[in-house]
């Protein structure tokens, strides 16, 4: 049986061999192709150059004949996609030929633009994902007074969640390397579904911050998968523009979260809102497992012949352990860890999730709460509010970090953040004082939802980008985790407002920092180009 399969833009850069995505590098794939005149590439001669260079190493078993098949309908398709034309019914060709100009007009523009067939998935998953996650943020300040506990131990319980993704993330990165990216969009959401719904019946700190250990695991499980399923269809030239949907399909789902989980509280109760909370993370878990496409990339560039024999003899290869491939994995650490690029962002990265952690998600709603006695239901509306301004955001910023630079969004996103902290405590008298201030810290959070990753992923090689993007959330479980615990105990001592101040005066350094750093880099490369 012949199985006709449609060639995604990632295989078409793969058959290409595009690693950096320059127009430098477009220039020289053209010139790399074996041509009879200089400036112009014949079908034929793509031809012949993709079928010695082929992308046909399934990582499941397919027959000789397929391949073949394959391969001939993936090149129809590659060259209409670089404004090719395949021969009319009289056998004449429309257009024999592309030249230079057009070969890389062609490529910059497929590369520059979102692909909406891969990524609409993701977006629907990420939306009801973020709506799950919604509905529980007015609840977990009642759950607080609920079990009487103080605003250091709800920044231990806040932290767990930090502890255990910290744990996760390497393992998570090996196992979705190993196994796909789809499977642990699926399966983790079941773990998750179970710990959040244990969170209605917690009796105690203890089995609340049980209960947070596993939502952890789930997550970073989760997280890694959709992270690498989002790079895997994305381009130094459109990473940005593709994480904003999916970031502003979560924020979407956030908004409408805390209204309706204000309301549900209010009305049914924190044990009913955490179990529906966690039906409905199965309902997304069903939906994924019918909706999304693996992403692993699952072609070697391979002969014909040595393909289809790849495919017998590795069936029988014994898979390296689970911890021989975390060893390998932290192996790759260090090395990652030299380059002062990934360092710096690294840093900043930590210190943005120490300020998160410390300021939105621990003493934000006990502010909003104890300060100015909002109820649930007006906790979910400032929420909401804050995520609306994500939403709307998240493409604009995305799309000036894309043709700006990663960096300068990040400098700007952690400097009105700051600002917004540190002018936070003088705008509690009203709720229309405070909304502008939030609206300044969610505009610097949606600077901050896509520029880490897509800054990470652009500076490193594909096969590092597991590791790398590893390394970031490891840094920001570790800054989550300290951010939480320190800034839950600094309240404990001096107040809420205090310790909030506290934190946007660190982020506010690091910021200088990282800025600083930045600069020094750039500006010492562009000397060493010179010389």
């Amino acid at each position: 049986m012949i199985i006709k399969r449609t060639v995604s833009t990632q295989q078409l850069y793969r058959s290409l061999g595009l690693e950096s995505f320059t127009t430098q590098e477009m220039h020289q794939i053209f010139d790399r192709i074996p041509k009879m005149q200089h400036n112009q590439l014949s079908q034929q001669e793509l031809h012949d150059y993709l079928f010695q260079r082929p992308p046909t190493a399934p990582s499941t078993q397919v027959s000789f004949t397929e391949i073949n098949y394959t391969k001939s309908s993936e090149f129809r398709e590659i060259w209409q996609a670089l404004g090719g034309n395949n021969t009319d019914r009289n056998d004449n060709q429309q257009q024999p030929h592309l030249t230079r100009d057009q070969f890389v007009q062609a490529l910059h523009e497929r590369a520059s633009s979102v692909d909406w067939h891969q990524t609409w998935p993701i977006i629907v998953s990420m939306l009801l994902v973020g709506t799950s996650v919604g509905v529980t943020t007015p609840a977990m300040p009642f759950v607080v007074q609920q079990l009487q506990l103080t605003a250091g131990q709800y920044g231990t319980v806040v932290s767990a969640f930090g502890l255990a993704k910290m744990m996760g993330n390497i393992p998570a990165a090996v196992l979705v390397e190993r196994h796909g990216r789809k499977p642990y969009m699926t399966y983790s959401l079941g773990v998750i579904a179970v710990a959040v719904g244990g969170m209605g019946w917690a009796a105690n700190f203890e089995q609340l911050y049980l209960c947070r250990l596993f939502t952890g695991l789930g997550v970073a499980a989760l997280s890694t998968a959709g992270t690498l399923m989002i790079t895997d269809n994305s381009t130094p030239l459109n990473r940005a523009s593709t994480l904003a949907p999916i970031m502003s399909a979560f924020a979407a789902g956030t908004a409408l979260g805390p209204a309706l989980g204000g309301y549900m509280v209010d009305a049914a109760g924190l044990q009913a809102t955490f179990a529906t909370v966690a039906c409905s993370y199965v309902g997304v878990a069903t939906l994924n497992r019918f909706l999304l496409k693996e992403t692993l990339p699952k072609f070697e560039e391979k002969s014909l012949l040595s393909a289809a024999t790849a495919n017998i003899t590795t069936t029988t290869k014994t898979s390296p352990s689970i911890s021989i491939e975390v060893q390998n994995a932290l192996g790759q650490w260090w090395p990652l860890f030299q380059d002062s690029r990934l360092r710096t962002v690294l840093f900043m990265n930590m210190a943005y999730w120490i300020s998160l952690a410390g300021s939105q998600m621990t003493l934000l709603p006990l502010v909003l709460t104890e300060q100015m006695n909002l109820s649930a239901f007006q906790v979910g509306q400032v929420y909401m509010g804050m995520s609306m301004i994500q939403i709307v955001g998240n493409p604009i910023f995305a799309s000036g970090a894309d043709r700006f630079g990663k960096v300068p969004a990040m400098v700007v996103g952690c400097t009105l953040i700051s600002t917004a902290m540190m002018a936070l405590p003088y705008q509690l008298t009203h709720v229309t004082t405070l909304a502008p201030c939030l609206a300044l810290w969610a505009a610097g959070s949606s600077m901050l939802s896509t520029a880490p990753v897509s800054y990470t992923s652009d500076i490193v090689k594909p096969s590092h980008r597991a590791q790398a993007i590893a390394m970031l959330r490891t840094g920001g479980d570790v800054g989550f985790l300290v951010g939480a615990s320190m800034t839950g105990i600094l309240a404990d001592l001096t107040g809420n407002l205090v310790a909030m101040q506290s934190s946007a005066a660190m982020l506010l350094s690091a910021t200088s920092y990282f800025a600083l750093r930045q600069y020094q880099l750039t500006h010492s490369s562009s000397t060493d180009a010179k010389e």
